[in-house]
């Protein structure tokens, strides 16, 4: 009741309300979009920067549409908007154009805009009802296009709104903001008794947060009527949040009702039935399989079929309903045993890690970018020369000259390589060995990890999916940090896992602290080698922190004396400071070494990269940014660059990563919101559609169960996720191999307890279909990554070939400290031994020719494999066809067919030499 009478209170006041167009909130009462097709035709454009004083504004189209929400009934209202015309350049040509205003398509006027920022003022009558929701619509008589092409009409940056006549008797309010303040009120008043327990001191802060938001409404009325229904949400999640342990009951109990009855089995029969059903069309469209013609055709062949096939249905008729179900229940035994499971992961792993052995021993290459880079730094660290490349990938700063400190990519992966490297020496198959060990260790693990925490099937399932997937099998064909990463991460969580049960008698916690030091302290081992590994594992490491901060919290604090208080709780918290020093430890020498060389605990190139990936083209990182002689006016790009490109291209990238979390861990589900849905979402699962929806169950399951698991999963991909989404960009499924194992076994869970229903059906009759079924689903998680690999292996050596070619050219027909720029200098660097440039992203030719002089550039290699932006393309071919320059050709491979985008081509690579006047660069240095 006080809700509602501090509304109808509210609207007695004047409306007024000021919106300042291009800053952050301004999409609550208009849509902007940067299409230009007819659904975005009354849309803005991105906000942006105006002028030099970092004001914002924004472009609209021809027509543009403002929507202002909750205004009530009254007198006549005022609108002002700020407005600049077109400039000079392009009202110079046919003048500004007319602009004419509209109100609820009630017509208020015109304007003739100018050059310059002015307010122009119209009156809204009150016969134009504008009680809910008061539309703007300008439309202007022409639009221009500059640079950028698109059509644009006029800028506008600000709008202020108030009442022509503020001496009004009675206001009429709007209904929408009322019922959403009074519901508010409710809300604010149920989930502060929750969460005080007094309803005295309850009801003051609800009438004080009815009151802030009555007087928002009196004071700017359109914000308070946007912002409404975003405060009913948020006190919906507080009511939720305040009622937290009832709700999570009543979800276990509903798992707990659901997992049991008659119903379940019947239904999940009906399910494995139509499963079965559906596998067998899908088989029979795809597979084809021949007619009765082909007996004829292939005898004897088709004699030896079909004695086996007579055999299994003699098998199926004479052993019957009793045979089949213990045949199958014996597989599933065999599968579960100790010696069964084991041997076949034995198995399976030397088949398929025998496989990717045989792959690798005949893939010329190491891999593209930070893959050929740890492969570089390793054999560096053979010959004695540190962490140090001879390359320059990027232009943030100038450099004096190409040898540097390797900063962007993490220390620990070329460790691992370089001993291979000392034994066998420096080749693309010796730098993949590594990989392999890894492998096979991950495996272990992931199998280890599932037969503890639930049973060896669990663990078998998952470790086979993990090994078969073509996400890994990318990783051992790379020399990539991220397998090893994957290694630590979960061997760190699973330890960490281990060292406090899911369960345990009361009274006993703190024992079980006291016997699992071992496995604190390997865990804190293995953090901190995920931490030297990526140094963004710091976040995973952040997230087990607060875990065991919060179980230690859990044993609670003692009743008894101060000494023995302060012995209990040292005692609780002895393992959460072992586990933090020792992973600090096993950091601090990749810290001090940072500090050493830039200053910084951690530095990468990445830090300014995230402030241009995902905000433009991915090439633009290899801008030139640095102003050191000239070169460029903006800057390196820092957090302040948010502005620069916009709130709503910030808002997109944000939506844009968001999205793609969304895609790689959850099922694939076509009718949800237009936000979140993505028609390729199927493609795109990290354990493909089927496994990611058995994973989703088996967490469902694991809520009633392994509770303690799931909080610790969450914490520590929490922060992480929260990271890539914010920061860098999570829109790369490499990011999420580490989850990977955790959603295999949750999947495996899900699959073997579902078998485990299906068989307890009619005296275990259905046994055999369950077994079907499981190993059909089995099946199909695998599969798809089969077709993936093959082509991996199939088609892209042909797109390394021309490359590596010109490579090998430069390395046995140049000078050892020769420069080359190329759009691959990682590559060229492996391969050729020869220093690198990377191809500056500039359309500057005098840039361009400024940063070869500098680098002493003596060749210049246009490589196939990867392309620079097409404003570079195009001012290298200017360069090459200029007679002037004197651009000498001086290799070129013979045209190699491959598959580009999946579409044949002939690659050719070429490798230009620079003259030595071009700007003083001699023709080789020492």
């Amino acid at each position: 009741m006080l809700a509602l009478l501090a509304a109808l209170l509210a609207y007695q006041a004047p409306a007024e309300s000021t919106i300042p167009i291009g800053w952050l909130g301004d999409r609550l009462f208009l849509r902007a979009s940067q299409g230009l097709g007819q659904a975005d035709a009354s849309t803005f454009y991105s906000d942006e920067i105006t002028g030099n004083q970092g004001d914002r504004s924004r472009w609209t189209r021809q027509d543009a549409e403002i929507s202002l929400p909750g205004l009530g009934a009254g007198g006549d209202l005022l609108v002002t908007l700020r407005v600049q015309g077109w400039p000079p350049d392009a009202a110079g040509q046919v003048g500004q154009p007319i602009v004419d205003l509209f109100a609820n398509d009630v017509a208020l006027g015109r304007f003739k805009p100018t050059e310059q920022w002015a307010e122009y003022t119209f009156r809204v009558p009150a016969r134009v009802d504008a009680r809910d929701q008061l539309t703007l619509r300008l439309h202007t008589s022409a639009t221009f296009t500059g640079a950028d092409r698109r059509p644009k009409g006029i800028r506008i940056d600000a709008l202020h709104l108030h009442a022509a006549d503020s001496a009004l008797a009675f206001g009429i309010p709007a209904a929408r903001p009322v019922l959403l303040l009074v519901l508010c009120g409710a809300l604010c008043l149920l989930a502060f008794v929750v969460l005080l327990g007094r309803p005295t001191p309850a009801f003051v802060l609800a009438t004080l947060v009815i009151s802030g938001a009555a007087i928002t409404l009196a004071l700017a009325r359109v914000w308070a009527a946007a912002l409404l229904p975003w405060l009913v949400a948020g006190l919906l999640l507080l009511l939720a949040f305040a009622q937290r342990r009832a709700l999570l009951a009543l979800l276990a109990r509903l798992l707990h009702r659901y997992a049991r009855g008659a119903a379940l089995n019947y239904g999940l029969t009906a399910l494995v039935a139509a499963w079965l059903a559906y596998v067998a069309a899908r088989a029979s469209a795809t597979l084809k399989p021949p007619g009765l013609h082909s007996i004829s055709d292939n005898f004897p062949d088709s004699l030896l079929f079909g004695l086996l096939g007579m055999g299994l249905l003699l098998l199926i008729l004479v052993r019957g309903r009793a045979g089949l179900p213990r045949l199958a229940d014996a597989i599933v035994r065999l599968i579960g045993s100790r010696r069964g499971a084991t041997a076949l992961l034995a198995l399976a792993c030397v088949i398929w890690i025998g496989y990717e052995a045989a792959v690798i021993a005949q893939l010329p290459y190491v891999g593209h970018a930070d893959y050929a880079d740890n492969a570089v730094v390793a054999r560096n660290l053979v010959r004695g020369r540190g962490w140090v490349v001879d390359y320059v990938t990027q232009f943030y700063e100038l450099r004096s000259g190409v040898t540097r400190a390797q900063e962007t990519w993490p220390l620990l992966q070329p460790v691992w390589i370089a001993p291979f490297f000392w034994l066998l020496g420096a080749s693309d198959w010796v730098a993949k060995l590594p990989n392999l060990v890894f492998m096979s260790l991950l495996v272990l693990m992931i199998f280890a990890a599932g037969a503890r925490i639930w049973d060896r099937r669990v663990g078998l399932t998952a470790a086979l999916i993990i090994l078969t997937n073509y996400l890994f099998f990318r990783l051992v064909i790379y020399t990539t940090s991220d397998l090893a990463f994957v290694v630590f991460a979960f061997g760190a969580i699973y330890a960490l896992y281990r060292a406090q049960p899911e369960s345990q008698a009361p009274g006993t916690e703190n024992r079980a602290w006291s016997g699992s030091w071992r496995l604190v302290l390997g865990s804190s081992v293995l953090t901190g080698l995920m931490m030297v590994q990526k140094p963004s594992g710091a976040l995973i490491a952040l997230g087990m922190g607060l875990w065991l901060l919060g179980q230690a919290g859990r044993r609670g604090w003692p009743a008894a004396g101060p000494g023995q208080a302060a012995q209990q709780v040292l005692r609780a918290f002895a393992p959460v400071l072992l586990w933090g020093l020792v992973a600090l430890a096993i950091l601090s020498p990749y810290i001090v070494r940072n500090y050493a060389l830039f200053g910084k605990p951690f530095y990468s190139t990445e830090s300014h990269d995230a402030w241009v990936l995902g905000y433009g083209d991915w090439e633009d990182i290899y801008k030139v940014y640095t102003t050191q002689d000239g070169l460029s006016v903006e800057g390196v790009p820092d957090r302040s660059w948010v502005l620069r490109w916009g709130f709503d291209v910030t808002l997109l990238k944000l939506a844009t990563q968001a999205r793609a979390v969304r895609n790689y861990l959850l099922p694939p589900w076509l009718d949800q919101s237009r936000a979140l849905s993505d028609p390729e979402s199927q493609k795109k699962a990290l354990l493909f559609g089927l496994g990611a929806w058995l994973a989703l169950l088996g967490m469902l399951g694991a809520l009633r169960s392994r509770r303690r698991l799931l909080a610790l999963l969450s914490l520590a991909f929490g922060p992480y996720t929260l990271f890539l989404v914010g920061y860098w960009h999570a829109d790369e499924e490499r990011y999420f191999l580490m989850i990977m194992p955790w959603l295999a076994l949750l999947a495996g869970y899900a699959l073997w307890r579902g078998y485990d229903r299906v068989a307890a059906i009619g005296d275990r009759r259905w046994a055999p279909a369950g077994l079907t079924l499981a190993l059909t689903v089995l099946f199909l998680i695998g599969q798809p990554s089969w077709p993936y690999n093959a082509k991996k292996v199939r088609e892209e050596p042909a797109l390394y070939q021309a490359d590596t070619d010109a490579y090998r050219w430069l390395r046995d027909n140049t000078a050892p400290a020769d420069v080359a720029m190329t759009r691959l200098p990682w590559q060229l660097n492996w391969v050729s031994q020869r220093p690198a440039l990377m191809v500056p992203n500039t359309a500057d030719r005098a840039v361009f020719l400024a940063l070869a002089r500098h680098y002493h550039v003596r060749y210049l290699v246009r490589d196939t494999f990867a392309q620079p932006s097409a404003a570079a393309r195009e001012l290298i071919d200017g360069l090459i066809e200029d007679d002037e320059l004197g651009f000498e050709l001086v290799y070129e491979t013979p045209p190699y067919p491959a598959i580009v985008e999946g579409t044949p081509a002939d690659l050719v690579t070429r490798v230009y030499r620079l003259p030595a006047d071009y700007g003083g660069v001699a023709a080789s240095r020492p």
